[in-house]
């Protein structure tokens, strides 16, 4: 006759308690914890990656200060037009991206500056449900922490995607992430899709 077995079942610890739990810290995301961290609640902000969202790190404002120096460039290649003579015109891509990059970096600087002034907690990692209003965080710089939110509020955001056509992953195409980190100009640029950010990468 074989004994029994029993499997031991580990208790969960005890999860941190918030009033409010938010998943990214996106453009909605951000605000609405810093409103809410203001007026008084416990509030935590679970980012993996983009601190304030794609806006200030990946999107809107690095294109915008991409397209700003493509507009300096385009003046000075017309300069003649006004009456101003041009020797040696050369665009050094390394500096235009440095210069997005410096920008970034002082956004998301601002952006940790905001949540410590309103109060409510930044926590860079992964965080997944395990239960009814409570997540798991796979913290960045290593470990986990388990919080449980009287709201939980799921802003995670949108990413890119390379669409199922033939030969196009095969080709190593840019998203926009990519588009906006490169450090030459490239000798011809496909630009797939007429949307408002494929029309700016054009």
């Amino acid at each position: 006759m074989c004994p029994l077995t029993t499997t031991m079942q580990i208790p969960m610890p005890h999860p941190e308690e918030y009033d409010v739990v938010v998943l990214g810290s996106g453009e909605g995301s951000k605000y609405i914890a810093w409103t809410l961290a203001k007026q008084g609640k416990h509030v935590a902000v679970i980012e993996r990656k983009y601190v304030g969202g794609s806006c200030p790190n990946i999107a809107c404002l690095p294109s915008k200060n991409i397209i700003q120096s493509a507009k300096v460039a385009s003046y000075f290649h017309r300069s003649e037009e006004f009456g101003i003579t041009k020797d040696n015109f050369k665009i050094n891509m390394s500096a235009v991206r440095d210069r997005k990059r410096k920008m970034v970096d002082g956004l998301i600087q601002m952006h940790f500056d905001n949540f410590k002034a309103s109060g409510a907690e930044l926590i860079i990692g992964s965080g997944r449900f395990v239960g009814p209003k409570t997540l798991e965080v796979t913290l960045q710089e290593g470990g986990t922490r388990l919080l449980y939110g009287n709201k939980v509020i799921i802003g995670t955001g949108t990413r890119a995607t390379i669409e199922q056509i033939p030969g196009l992953s095969e080709s190593s195409p840019l998203t926009h992430i990519e588009a906006l980190e490169l450090d030459h100009i490239p000798d011809h640029l496909l630009v797939l899709g007429g949307g408002y950010i494929g029309l700016e990468l054009a």
